[in-house]
């Protein structure tokens, strides 16, 4: 049995950048080349840890953690939509052997996921279905948060779980971070504006607002966005980008313990590096799971500080192992 991590930030403004940049091109030159070091490795699974922006989980109950069973990429900005290719009996043990180890997940047998997870999946995989995939949703968009702690937990009982698998070989990845604050499309529940209100609360089970609605209203403060961070203006400041603290995690995050990050308090870590940042409980989770698997450390393949793109972006790989 032979493991491969790769965690990866995203931004939907990789698909429509306002000005082209040495930047852009790098970015895409990084996960292409992850992506191709993923083809040739061929997994029989990919464990994806990935996130969302109000496109499957809502705030009328929040889950921490929960395993999709069943799971759809719907059409969002940045996102491909389509049916993830999920083996049932491998999702359905996921659940039991997670919560064996003391790590309370939900379960979804209708999963939605947004380009929180299918832009690592088109982008590193090579699309939504190409690969039997395992997708692990990791809340990271409004407060209270889940510790560290616990995302690194996750990462370990998904770890040891696949050690017990019959694949040949299994792919964990990590998506989201690093650094940057889209503060002003996911504030907090209280200063939601009250038109977005019961979209954010309860999603597709009520009729005031489309899914639609929020999905077109996403495209459209994108591209203003795009346009604004490739203006002359425009200062990473603005953005929440924060090289120093890329850096530093960075530095944590590739080595043989993890648990130093136990210690990192996600209230603490957007008022430092912007909400955005606190999806890097996606990397602790693909990178312990790894661990737990093989013992192997995650290294740094690529970072780079990008305004067209709106955020510190990191690539980084563990293994083959």
């Amino acid at each position: 049995m032979a493991f491969f991590m790769v965690a990866a930030s995203h931004s939907p403004l990789l698909d429509f950048p306002a000005r082209e940049s040495s930047s852009v091109r790098n970015i895409l030159a990084a996960l292409d080349s992850s992506r191709a070091r993923i083809e040739a490795f061929n997994p029989d699974l990919a464990i994806v840890f990935g996130v969302d922006h109000y496109g499957g989980h809502h705030m009328d109950c929040m889950p921490s953690f929960c395993v999709g069973v069943e799971a759809t990429a719907i059409s969002d900005v940045g996102g491909t939509p389509g049916r993830l290719n999920v083996p049932r009996e491998t999702a359905v043990a996921a659940v039991k052997a997670i919560r064996a180890a003391g790590v309370d997940t939900a379960v979804s047998y209708a999963m939605d996921v947004d380009h929180g997870f299918s832009q690592a999946l088109r982008r590193l995989l090579g699309g939504v279905d190409r690969y039997p995939v395992l997708p692990i949703f990791v809340s990271c968009l409004q407060p209270p948060f889940s510790p560290f702690a616990r995302a690194r937990a996750l990462g370990e009982a998904v770890g040891s779980f696949a050690k017990t698998l019959d694949h040949e070989r299994i792919l964990f990845v990590g998506t989201g971070g690093l650094a940057h604050n889209p503060y002003h499309l996911f504030p907090p529940i209280d200063e939601v504006q009250p038109e977005w209100r019961p979209y954010i609360l309860h999603g597709k089970a009520q009729s005031e607002v489309p899914q639609q609605d929020w999905i077109d209203y996403e495209i459209r403060e994108h591209h203003v966005g795009a346009q604004i961070l490739a203006s002359d203006e425009a200062t990473p400041q603005m953005a929440g980008l924060n090289d120093p603290w890329d850096k530093a995690f960075l530095a944590a995050y590739c080595s043989d313990d993890l648990s130093g990050f136990d210690r990192w308090d996600p209230e603490q870590v957007m008022a430092e590096a912007g909400i955005g940042a606190v999806e890097t409980q996606s990397w602790i989770a693909a990178g312990q799971a790894m661990l737990t698997a093989t013992g192997t450390p995650p290294r740094t393949m690529f970072h780079e500080v990008s305004m067209e793109v709106g955020i510190g972006f990191g690539v980084a790989e563990a293994g083959p192992a």
